[in-house]
């Protein structure tokens, strides 16, 4: 008897856990205009590094804050663009933009013994 309401908890416990750790976000990102390249950069919603905030900086001015669970967006024209962030360490990445498409841009922390630092993909 005691097997049958362990199992029970057990299975109980599973779905409950499963549909509470996944939560959905939404956002309303625009479509690509056809002389611009659209990029997205996102970052996930996670307890590590939850604290940590980085800038995300372009030779032509800064793009905005990433913080934990939000995107930022903005248009670009065609060509190879740089995006950096530095806290502690710099992370860069080259999104080669071409007209018309959207690109994601993944932004996380990765931490360190001292701190957190920016890692882009």
């Amino acid at each position: 008897m005691k097997s049958k309401k362990a199992s029970t908890l057990l299975i109980v416990l599973i779905i409950v856990m499963s549909a509470w750790a996944t939560p959905v976000y939404t956002a309303e990102i625009p479509q690509a205009q056809p002389d611009k390249g659209l990029i997205v950069f996102y970052r996930l919603d996670k307890f590590g590094g939850k604290a940590i905030r980085f800038n995300i900086n372009h030779p032509g001015g800064a793009i905005g804050q990433l913080l934990s669970g939000t995107l930022l967006y903005k248009y670009f024209d065609p060509g190879a663009q740089t995006f950096y962030s530095q806290v502690i360490s710099q992370d860069a990445i080259i999104v080669n933009v071409e007209a018309g498409k959207i690109y994601y841009v993944r932004g996380d922390v990765k931490m360190g013994l001292l701190a957190g630092r920016p890692n882009f993909t």
